[in-house]
Protein backbone atom coordinates (compact mmCIF):
# COMPACT_ATOMS: atom_id res chain seq x y z
CA UNK A 1 0.00 0.00 0.00
CA UNK A 2 1.48 3.09 -1.12
CA UNK A 3 -0.10 6.80 0.24
CA UNK A 4 0.97 10.75 -1.39
CA UNK A 5 1.96 13.26 1.28
CA UNK A 6 2.19 16.84 -0.06
CA UNK A 7 4.91 19.31 1.43
CA UNK A 8 6.50 22.47 0.98
CA UNK A 9 9.81 21.85 2.82
CA UNK A 10 10.89 18.23 4.55
CA UNK A 11 13.00 18.63 7.77
CA UNK A 12 15.28 15.87 9.20
CA UNK A 13 16.70 14.56 12.46
CA UNK A 14 20.41 13.73 11.49
CA UNK A 15 20.92 10.79 13.65
CA UNK A 16 19.58 7.59 13.34
CA UNK A 17 17.35 9.13 10.45
CA UNK A 18 20.02 10.32 7.93
CA UNK A 19 23.09 8.49 9.37
CA UNK A 20 23.11 5.29 11.99
CA UNK A 21 25.35 6.53 14.81
CA UNK A 22 23.99 3.95 17.67
CA UNK A 23 27.13 1.82 17.84
CA UNK A 24 29.83 5.43 17.67
CA UNK A 25 27.55 7.50 20.05
CA UNK A 26 26.61 4.50 22.60
CA UNK A 27 30.51 3.69 22.30
CA UNK A 28 31.45 7.37 23.26
CA UNK A 29 28.97 7.10 26.27
CA UNK A 30 29.84 4.16 27.48
CA UNK A 31 33.80 4.74 27.43
CA UNK A 32 32.56 8.27 29.90
CA UNK A 33 29.75 5.88 32.12
CA UNK A 34 32.78 3.60 32.73
CA UNK A 35 35.19 6.51 34.12
CA UNK A 36 32.40 8.14 36.13
CA UNK A 37 30.68 5.14 37.16
CA UNK A 38 27.71 5.37 35.69
CA UNK A 39 24.55 2.75 34.39
CA UNK A 40 25.11 3.14 30.73
CA UNK A 41 21.95 1.46 29.83
CA UNK A 42 20.09 3.33 32.09
CA UNK A 43 21.07 6.66 30.01
CA UNK A 44 20.45 4.90 26.84
CA UNK A 45 17.01 4.77 28.13
CA UNK A 46 16.52 9.13 27.65
CA UNK A 47 19.49 9.86 25.57
CA UNK A 48 18.62 9.28 21.88
CA UNK A 49 16.91 12.17 20.28
CA UNK A 50 18.00 14.57 23.58
CA UNK A 51 20.53 16.96 23.86
CA UNK A 52 23.93 15.66 25.20
CA UNK A 53 23.78 18.83 27.79
CA UNK A 54 20.83 17.54 29.17
CA UNK A 55 22.56 14.04 29.78
CA UNK A 56 25.60 15.89 31.67
CA UNK A 57 22.90 17.46 34.08
CA UNK A 58 21.03 14.19 34.52
CA UNK A 59 23.80 11.45 34.95
CA UNK A 60 27.33 13.82 35.22
CA UNK A 61 26.31 16.65 37.49
CA UNK A 62 30.16 16.93 38.59
CA UNK A 63 31.33 17.02 35.32
CA UNK A 64 31.55 20.90 34.38
CA UNK A 65 29.94 21.52 31.46
CA UNK A 66 28.97 25.21 31.82
CA UNK A 67 30.33 26.04 28.26
CA UNK A 68 29.22 23.16 26.58
CA UNK A 69 32.85 22.21 26.47
CA UNK A 70 31.87 18.37 28.35
CA UNK A 71 29.45 17.84 25.78
CA UNK A 72 31.98 19.26 22.70
CA UNK A 73 34.56 17.18 23.72
CA UNK A 74 32.19 14.10 24.06
CA UNK A 75 30.76 14.75 20.40
CA UNK A 76 34.50 14.90 18.98
CA UNK A 77 35.34 11.75 20.09
CA UNK A 78 32.55 10.07 18.45
CA UNK A 79 32.89 11.93 15.27
CA UNK A 80 37.11 11.63 15.77
CA UNK A 81 37.38 7.71 17.16
CA UNK A 82 34.36 6.19 16.23
CA UNK A 83 33.88 6.76 12.15
CA UNK A 84 34.23 3.73 11.12
CA UNK A 85 31.10 2.17 12.98
CA UNK A 86 28.68 4.88 11.26
CA UNK A 87 26.52 3.66 8.41
CA UNK A 88 23.98 5.74 6.26
CA UNK A 89 20.30 4.76 6.81
CA UNK A 90 19.21 2.96 3.90
CA UNK A 91 17.69 5.32 1.04
CA UNK A 92 18.71 8.64 3.33
CA UNK A 93 21.08 9.78 0.22
CA UNK A 94 19.53 8.95 -2.59
CA UNK A 95 16.00 10.67 -0.95
CA UNK A 96 18.26 13.41 -0.11
CA UNK A 97 19.62 14.17 -3.29
CA UNK A 98 16.40 13.35 -4.89
CA UNK A 99 15.21 16.95 -2.96
CA UNK A 100 17.62 18.19 -4.79
CA UNK A 101 16.20 18.04 -8.69
CA UNK A 102 13.43 19.76 -10.11
CA UNK A 103 11.00 16.88 -11.83
CA UNK A 104 9.75 19.32 -14.13
CA UNK A 105 13.17 20.94 -15.66
CA UNK A 106 16.01 18.49 -15.27
CA UNK A 107 18.68 21.47 -15.42
CA UNK A 108 17.29 22.97 -11.99
CA UNK A 109 19.42 22.05 -9.08
CA UNK A 110 18.11 23.31 -5.65
CA UNK A 111 21.64 22.43 -4.13
CA UNK A 112 23.46 24.35 -6.94
CA UNK A 113 20.85 27.10 -6.90
CA UNK A 114 21.47 27.84 -2.75
CA UNK A 115 17.64 27.10 -2.64
CA UNK A 116 17.30 23.59 -1.27
CA UNK A 117 14.11 22.56 -0.04
CA UNK A 118 15.22 20.12 3.00
CA UNK A 119 17.02 21.29 6.18
CA UNK A 120 18.62 19.07 9.43
CA UNK A 121 17.68 19.81 12.48
CA UNK A 122 19.44 18.18 15.18
CA UNK A 123 19.78 17.78 19.29
CA UNK A 124 23.91 17.13 18.10
CA UNK A 125 26.48 20.35 18.44
CA UNK A 126 27.97 21.70 15.34
CA UNK A 127 31.22 19.72 15.23
CA UNK A 128 29.62 16.62 15.34
CA UNK A 129 26.22 16.97 12.50
CA UNK A 130 28.81 19.04 10.74
CA UNK A 131 31.57 15.66 10.31
CA UNK A 132 28.77 13.66 8.70
CA UNK A 133 28.46 15.96 5.96
CA UNK A 134 32.60 15.88 5.27
CA UNK A 135 32.98 11.83 5.59
CA UNK A 136 29.87 9.75 4.78
CA UNK A 137 28.03 12.34 3.66
CA UNK A 138 29.90 14.32 1.56
CA UNK A 139 28.40 13.35 -2.11
CA UNK A 140 25.44 15.00 -0.41
CA UNK A 141 26.62 17.88 1.46
CA UNK A 142 25.27 19.99 4.39
CA UNK A 143 22.29 21.98 3.58
CA UNK A 144 22.37 25.66 4.45
CA UNK A 145 19.69 25.84 7.31
CA UNK A 146 21.40 23.07 9.99
CA UNK A 147 19.90 23.22 13.07
CA UNK A 148 21.99 21.93 15.96
CA UNK A 149 21.26 21.73 19.71
CA UNK A 150 23.36 24.79 19.99
CA UNK A 151 20.70 26.86 18.25
CA UNK A 152 18.12 26.35 20.50
CA UNK A 153 17.04 27.26 23.88
CA UNK A 154 14.63 24.35 24.42
CA UNK A 155 15.38 20.98 22.99
CA UNK A 156 12.98 18.43 21.67
CA UNK A 157 9.76 17.70 22.31
CA UNK A 158 9.66 21.33 22.13
CA UNK A 159 9.35 22.24 18.72
CA UNK A 160 11.58 25.03 18.19
CA UNK A 161 14.44 23.68 16.38
CA UNK A 162 11.68 22.47 13.26
CA UNK A 163 9.75 25.68 13.62
CA UNK A 164 13.19 27.53 13.01
CA UNK A 165 13.98 25.31 10.28
CA UNK A 166 11.06 25.24 8.68
CA UNK A 167 10.84 29.26 8.49
CA UNK A 168 14.28 29.60 7.02
CA UNK A 169 13.76 27.49 3.98
CA UNK A 170 10.24 28.65 3.39
CA UNK A 171 12.15 32.50 3.65
CA UNK A 172 14.17 31.23 0.63
CA UNK A 173 11.95 30.13 -0.99
CA UNK A 174 8.95 33.45 -0.88
CA UNK A 175 6.40 30.67 0.83
CA UNK A 176 4.30 31.70 3.36
CA UNK A 177 4.83 30.82 6.71
CA UNK A 178 4.44 28.66 8.56
CA UNK A 179 4.44 26.60 4.92
CA UNK A 180 3.54 22.85 5.12
CA UNK A 181 5.88 20.70 6.22
CA UNK A 182 7.17 16.97 6.59
CA UNK A 183 9.72 15.81 9.68
CA UNK A 184 10.93 12.65 9.72
CA UNK A 185 11.89 11.58 12.79
CA UNK A 186 13.68 8.47 14.90
CA UNK A 187 12.88 9.27 18.24
CA UNK A 188 9.47 9.66 19.96
CA UNK A 189 10.07 13.14 21.21
CA UNK A 190 11.65 14.49 17.49
CA UNK A 191 8.10 13.36 16.55
CA UNK A 192 6.06 14.84 19.08
CA UNK A 193 7.91 18.04 18.50
CA UNK A 194 7.13 17.79 14.60
CA UNK A 195 3.37 16.94 15.83
CA UNK A 196 3.56 20.41 18.35
CA UNK A 197 4.12 22.60 15.66
CA UNK A 198 2.17 21.04 12.68
CA UNK A 199 4.13 18.68 10.35
CA UNK A 200 3.06 15.63 9.24
CA UNK A 201 5.73 13.47 11.01
CA UNK A 202 7.37 10.07 9.36
CA UNK A 203 8.64 7.51 12.24
CA UNK A 204 12.08 6.24 11.36
CA UNK A 205 12.00 2.81 13.05
CA UNK A 206 15.59 2.58 13.56
CA UNK A 207 16.37 3.28 17.40
CA UNK A 208 12.75 2.44 18.59
CA UNK A 209 10.07 -0.37 17.82
CA UNK A 210 6.90 0.23 16.08
CA UNK A 211 5.34 0.13 19.56
CA UNK A 212 7.39 3.22 20.86
CA UNK A 213 7.48 5.06 18.54
CA UNK A 214 2.97 4.66 17.98
CA UNK A 215 2.74 6.04 21.29
CA UNK A 216 4.51 9.80 20.12
CA UNK A 217 1.40 9.43 17.46
CA UNK A 218 3.37 10.12 14.28
CA UNK A 219 1.40 9.83 11.13
CA UNK A 220 3.84 7.05 9.51
CA UNK A 221 6.35 4.93 10.12
CA UNK A 222 8.77 2.94 7.78
CA UNK A 223 11.80 0.84 8.47
CA UNK A 224 13.86 3.13 6.61
CA UNK A 225 13.85 5.61 4.06
CA UNK A 226 13.86 3.28 1.04
CA UNK A 227 10.16 3.17 2.09
CA UNK A 228 10.26 7.00 0.54
CA UNK A 229 10.57 8.45 -2.53
CA UNK A 230 9.63 11.89 -4.62
CA UNK A 231 7.22 11.86 -6.68
CA UNK A 232 6.69 15.42 -7.56
CA UNK A 233 9.45 18.25 -6.58
CA UNK A 234 9.10 21.97 -8.61
CA UNK A 235 9.47 25.43 -7.00
CA UNK A 236 5.70 26.33 -7.95
CA UNK A 237 4.10 22.92 -7.50
CA UNK A 238 5.96 21.67 -4.10
CA UNK A 239 7.03 18.32 -3.24
CA UNK A 240 5.03 15.22 -3.61
CA UNK A 241 6.42 12.46 -1.62
CA UNK A 242 5.18 8.36 -1.66
CA UNK A 243 5.17 6.27 1.72
CA UNK A 244 5.07 2.69 0.37
CA UNK A 245 4.35 0.20 2.81
CA UNK A 246 4.66 2.10 6.17
CA UNK A 247 4.64 -0.22 9.12
CA UNK A 248 1.95 2.28 10.52
CA UNK A 249 -0.82 4.84 9.33
CA UNK A 250 -2.56 7.20 11.79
Amino acid sequence: MSYTVDTDVCLFDLDRTIVDTTIASESAWTKLCEIHNVNPNELFKVSHGSKSAEMFKLFFPNIDNSNNQASLALEKDMADSYVSKVHLVPGAKELLLALDKDTSDSSVNYKEAGKRKWAIVTSGNHYLAYSWFKTIMKDVGPPSVFITGADVTKGKPDPMGYTMARDQVAKVHNYSVPCKSVVFEDAPVGVMAGNAMGAITIGIASSFTKEELMESKPDFIVPDLTHVTVLKNTETGGISLQIKDPVYKA
